[in-house]
C-alpha cells in the first residue's frame, strides 16, 4: 500500500472474476472514492488519513463486476463482503416455484455480508449479483476478530461500525419479514413507506420502479397498480412515476 499526501491513497491490490478470482497487481486511486468511504457506516468516525490503516487490516481489494455477475449464492461459503463503490447489487431469494423474491437493492456507499460475519457464519443466506457494471471495495471483516489486527489503533471503532451496521441490517430484515407475512397488498405498502423517509409535505421518491416493486412487496405488478390507484381516488396518496404524496398522514400512522 502506498501513501501518498493527507488526502490521497492507493491500494495496489486489484482482482477481477469475483470474490476468489485471480488477483492483478496495479495502482487503483482510492481517493476517487474517498467521498465513498467517508460517508459509508464502516467508516464513520475514523480520521481519513487512517483509512489507508483501516484497508491494509481488512486485507481490502477492488474488485470490477459486468452487468448480471454473480457475487454470491445462497450458501456459497467465499464469505463475500465489503462496500459497493460504483453501480447497484440485488439481494435476492428464490422460492420453490424458481420466483425471485428481491431483499434490497444496494447502492453506493452500501455494506453488504455484515451479517454472516457477526452472527459467526460464512456461507451467505441470499443471492447476490450485479444490477448493472458496478465496483466493490471487498473487505474481510473476518479479520477484526484476528490477532493480527488487535494492534490496529482503529480495530474498536471499526468493529463499533460493524456491530451497529449489523444491527441496522436486522432492522431491516426484521421489517422485510413483516412485509412479506401481511396477506393484504396495502398493508404490504403502508409497512413498506413507513420505513422511507418521508419530506414534511409527505413526498417521497421511491427507489424502485413499478416492477421492482412489486417484486420487492412480493406481489403481482397489475395488483399494485390497481392498489395504487385505488388509494388515490381514495385520497390517501397521490403518485407520478416514481414521485408518491402521502395525503392522509393517518395512513401510515403505528
Amino acid at each position: 500500500m502506498l501513501e501518498l499526501t493527507n488526502s490521497l491513497f492507493y491500494l495496489i491490490s486489484k482482482t477481477e472474476g469475483g470474490c476468489s478470482g485471480n488477483r492483478k497487481y496495479m495502482i487503483i486511486e482510492t481517493a476517487l472514492y474517498q467521498d465513498v468511504l467517508e460517508h459509508s457506516s464502516i467508516f464513520r468516525q475514523l480520521p481519513k488519513d487512517k483509512y489507508p490503516n483501516v484497508l491494509r487490516c481488512l486485507n481490502a481489494r477492488v474488485v470490477d463486476y459486468p452487468q448480471d455477475a454473480s457475487i454470491a449464492a445462497l450458501g456459497d461459503s467465499s464469505g463475500c463482503s465489503g462496500i459497493l463503490l460504483t453501480g447497484m447489487l440485488e439481494e435476492y431469494l428464490v422460492d420453490e416455484n424458481g420466483n425471485q423474491i428481491i431483499i434490497n437493492h444496494l447502492r453506493s456507499g452500501d455494506v453488504f455480508g455484515a451479517e454472516s460475519v457477526c452472527a459467526g457464519q460464512v456461507a451467505s443466506h441470499v443471492y447476490i449479483h450485479t444490477v448493472e457494471k458496478s465496483k466493490i471495495l471487498m473487505l474481510d471483516f473476518a479479520a477484526l476478530l484476528s490477532e493480527k489486527t488487535f494492534s490496529c489503533s482503529c480495530r474498536m471503532q471499526v468493529t463499533t461500525n460493524l456491530m451497529q451496521e449489523f444491527a441496522r441490517q436486522v432492522m431491516f430484515f426484521n421489517s422485510k419479514i413483516r412485509i412479506l407475512s401481511q396477506k393484504k397488498l396495502r398493508d404490504k405498502l403502508k409497512i413498506y413507506l413507513q420505513t422511507l423517509e418521508i419530506a414534511p409535505d409527505g413526498t417521497v421518491c421511491l427507489p424502485y420502479s413499478r416492477r421492482e416493486l412489486s417484486e420487492y412487496l412480493y406481489a403481482d405488478r397489475s395488483a399494485l397498480s390497481r392498489e395504487l390507484c385505488k388509494m388515490r381516488d381514495e385520497g390517501i396518496l397521490n403518485f407520478s412515476g416514481s414521485r408518491l404524496q402521502i395525503l392522509d398522514p393517518d395512513f401510515l400512522a403505528i
